[in-house]
Formats: structure tokens, C-alpha cells, sequence
């Protein structure tokens, strides 16, 4: 488990990271720095993630490709790293000797509809993106939380609802604006320089600080979706649908589990103590072809909870109803190999399992689809995944006896019998690096393009090459 935000070291700056490297931060960047010792340094320096313990040597908020530019020289001439944060929800390291950027101020935002594409600031979340695409009958191939960094995910793999259809989001990158090792800003496409832009497709953390990128728009008139929730009772039977659902509707967009509610006056009285199966379902269609294929999963029991609705893009947060305010959490991920009838009853045994532990919630995303469409795949790191499923898990470090590694230890087992060796990076858990995200042949490919553009190692990623 990663260390909590605390103690006296929050304080103390790296000794990479030298006085007069300080004093040029401050003098020489526009934008905000926030030094050790500054007040507001320990909020500054916080994940999303708030078990992560991250303490870097300097936080920067640039104003502009001028301050990344001399941020950037005053770190390699003082021997630190630099590492690029929206959020932190892929925080994973204590980050001494690193500055911290956080990229608020790239806040462009523009849609062309004609063209099918979308300019989104490195500063933005996927909630102002979705905003912002509301009738225009095209969807972006976001992810399902609003508060999630719209380029970190895109950068990452990212696996959307609309994926199946419309494939991993990575694979609609068209253009990539970043300032690179050398302070250049650099607009990379694969026009430009097709193995630096192969790289960011699934790897982009490594490669330059990112400053805002264009996305590929697909059409979607009508979307129709939402969530149900069964009783604990019906687990197998209804994810078992939900798995043949999926085999035989490579497009709909489906994600599949269990959750257990703590009873705590928090928690909704309906939900309170309870354990719950449940499906989340993304159709793009109208809303009477989406019902004919719900209805699979609700002739196999009635669910206690039903969002199903049409809606817009700008609604799609409501369909998984993930949370958004920052928490200590220790999570798992990883990807499923082909389900074969033993699955399920593996999947609902191992969360039962972990519950007790604190384990509250595991579900899996079904893979397939376009992801696996081989048409076009050389072009991106992230490829076509062959797998099944990708699973993601979660324990909150919100009360006393909670068991990060009993809780999940299950899960573990689980994906060991299940599991294929490898998964979209935006999906590994605290601990992985890229190695159990790409082969070796695409890790030897990333490590030639990264000695190319970053020869000294600045820029670091939150997962690293291996």
C-alpha cells in the first residue's frame, strides 16, 4: 500500500532539487509555483488518490508553453524529473527529486462538427468536454467519470462504453501539442512523426509534457442507458447473462459486477448494508432497441434499481454514477482472458470474499468489439487487445480493520486463473508499470522513441517503461 499524505518530510525539499533551482522556479515561471513550505504545498500536492503519499520537489501550474518551456530546463539543469498530473488519478509514486506540473491553464476546448473532431486542453476533465458535445449528435470515446482528465485517459489507452463500437480512445488521437524534453513545442501527428505519435497512443506520460490534443468524433443521434441493481441473491444468474450479452452484442457497451455498501448513515437507506449485483448498459440506438436487449438481464431476475433512459452526451456520467470526490483507495486491475462457464461463479465468490475485508465494489468492462479490430492497430502502442474483459477493483481506507491486501487477495487469485497478462494501462492498479500493459517487442519500440525525444530521462510517467 502506498504512504498517506503526512508527516514532517511533506515539508523538506529534494536534495536534487537545490535552493537555487527553487529560486529559478519562482523567478522565472509566470504561472503559480508552489514550493515545501509554501502553505498551500499539501493541498497542492495531493492525488486524486488520496493514499498515494506524493511529496515532489516543486508543483507548477504554467501559464503558457513558455513557462513549460523554462520549467522544464530548470529541472534537467538541476537533475530532477518532471512528471505531468491533471489530477492524480494515476498518481503511483512518491515523486522526490521531480516537479509536479499541473496543466490547468490549457483550457482550449473546440468542436468541429463537420470535420469530426474535437481540441481538448490538457486542463480539462471529461464532464466539460461532454458538455460542450451536447446536440451535436457526436460522442467522444470518454471515460464513464466526469471528473476523469479528458487527455490523461486518451494518453493512457482509455476504455470507453462507446469502445466496442468505436474502439479504444487512444486510437482517436489525431494530433498531440506537446513541449518536449528540449523545452520545443512540438504538433505530432502521423504526418509529423509517426512513431512519436504511435508512442502517445497508450504511452503518453513518457514523452513530453502534453498540452492539448484532437480527438476523432463519432456519430451517436440517440443514446439510451443506465444501471441496474440486483439483489446479491441473483449475482450468478445475471451476470452470466450479462457475459452472454456481451458475446453476442459486440457493440453494446456493457460493465458488470458487485458492489457492498457499508451501513453507515452515509450510504442511502435503500443500499445501506447491502450487497448488490449490478450491469451497467450504454446502447447507441434507440431507446426501444435498447430495452429488447436489457431485457435479457431483467427476465433473469427483477432488478431492486433501474436508471435505464435515453440521454444525451453530456449525461453519460449518470450512467455508472462513479464517485468524484477524492479518497484514500488501494485498487487492482487487470485483464480476462476468454469467459468460460466457470467465470462467474469465480468472480461472485472472490467478491464475497473480499468483502468482509473491506472490499466494496469490483467490476469488468467488456473488451471486444472494435477494440479487437486489427484494422489499423500498427498505428497505436495500444494496439487491439485480444482479451475479454478488464477488471478494476477497489478498497477505500475509510475505517479501522479495513485489509487492503486480504480485501483484494481474491481478486488476485482470480485474475490469476482468469487473467491474460497484460491490460490498457488506465486499468492497471497502483504498482504496475507499462511491462504489464505491452509485450516486449512494443516496449523495446517505446524505449527507442523515448531515447530519441527524451534522451536524458526527464519526463516521467506515473507507471514506468518496465
Amino acid at each position: 500500500m502506498s504512504t498517506p499524505l503526512s508527516g514532517p518530510a511533506a515539508s523538506q525539499p529534494s536534495p536534487r532539487f537545490d535552493a537555487e533551482a527553487l529560486t529559478a522556479l519562482r523567478t522565472q515561471v509566470g504561472g503559480r509555483v508552489i514550493l515545501p513550505g509554501d502553505p498551500e504545498y499539501d493541498a497542492a500536492r495531493r492525488p486524486w488518490n488520496l493514499a498515494i503519499g506524493q511529496r515532489p520537489a516543486a508543483i507548477v501550474e504554467p501559464a503558457d508553453t513558455d513557462d513549460l518551456a523554462a520549467t522544464l530546463r530548470i529541472a534537467r539543469d538541476a537533475g530532477a524529473g518532471v512528471t505531468t498530473q491533471p489530477n492524480g488519478h494515476g498518481a503511483d509514486g512518491d515523486l522526490e527529486g521531480v516537479v509536479l506540473i499541473r496543466p490547468t491553464a490549457f483550457d482550449d476546448l473546440s468542436v468541429d462538427v463537420g470535420a469530426r473532431r474535437v481540441r481538448i486542453g490538457a486542463g480539462l476533465n471529461w464532464g466539460v468536454v461532454l458538455a460542450e458535445l451536447d446536440g451535436t449528435g457526436l460522442v467522444a470515446l470518454a471515460g464513464s467519470n466526469p471528473e476523469v482528465n479528458a487527455v490523461a485517459l486518451a494518453l493512457g489507452g482509455g476504455q470507453s462504453m462507446f469502445s466496442r463500437r468505436y474502439g479504444l480512445t487512444a486510437r482517436s488521437i489525431l494530433s498531440v501539442d506537446l513541449v518536449d524534453a528540449a523545452g520545443e513545442l512540438r504538433i505530432v501527428t502521423d504526418t509529423t512523426d509517426a512513431d512519436l505519435i504511435w508512442a502517445l497512443r497508450g504511452a503518453g506520460g513518457h514523452l513530453g509534457v502534453v498540452t492539448a490534443i484532437e480527438l476523432a468524433l463519432y456519430p451517436a443521434e440517440q443514446l439510451f442507458g443506465g444501471s441496474l441493481m440486483f439483489d446479491a441473491e441473483h449475482a450468478e444468474a445475471v451476470l452470466a447473462e450479462a457475459v452472454a450479452l456481451s458475446r453476442d452484442e459486440p457493440e453494446l457497451g456493457l460493465d458488470f459486477g458487485m458492489m457492498a455498501f457499508p451501513d453507515a448513515p452515509m450510504v442511502p437507506e435503500p443500499l445501506r448494508g447491502r450487497m448488490v449485483a449490478t450491469v451497467a448498459v450504454v446502447h447507441v440506438g434507440d431507446e426501444a432497441a435498447g430495452r429488447a436487449l436489457v431485457r435479457r438481464l431483467t427476465d433473469r431476475a427483477a432488478p431492486f434499481a433501474d436508471t435505464l433512459t435515453p440521454f444525451t452526451i453530456g449525461a453519460l456520467a449518470a450512467v455508472a454514477a462513479e464517485p468524484i470526490d477524492p479518497m484514500p483507495i488501494v485498487d487492482f486491475g487487470g485483464a480476462l482472458d476468454v469467459f468460460d462457464d466457470g467465470f462467474v461463479p469465480d468472480l461472485v465468490a472472490a467478491f464475497r470474499a473480499g468483502a468482509p475485508h473491506g472490499l466494496m465494489r469490483v467490476s469488468v468492462r467488456a473488451m471486444g468489439g472494435a477494440i479487437a479490430d486489427e484494422l489499423g492497430a500498427e498505428f497505436a502502442i495500444v494496439g487491439a487487445p485480444q482479451y475479454s474483459g478488464l477488471l478494476n477493483s477497489g478498497v477505500v481506507l475509510a475505517a479501522p480493520g479495513i485489509d487492503p491486501v486480504a480485501a483484494l487477495a481474491p481478486l488476485r487469485d482470480l485474475v490469476a486463473r482468469h487473467g491474460i497478462g497484460s491490460a490498457v494501462p488506465t486499468f492497471l492498479g497502483a504498482g504496475s508499470t507499462l511491462a504489464d500493459a505491452y509485450d516486449a517487442e512494443r516496449l523495446d519500440r517505446l524505449a527507442s522513441v523515448k531515447r530519441r525525444v527524451d534522451p536524458g530521462g526527464l519526463i516521467r510517467g506515473n507507471r514506468p517503461l518496465g
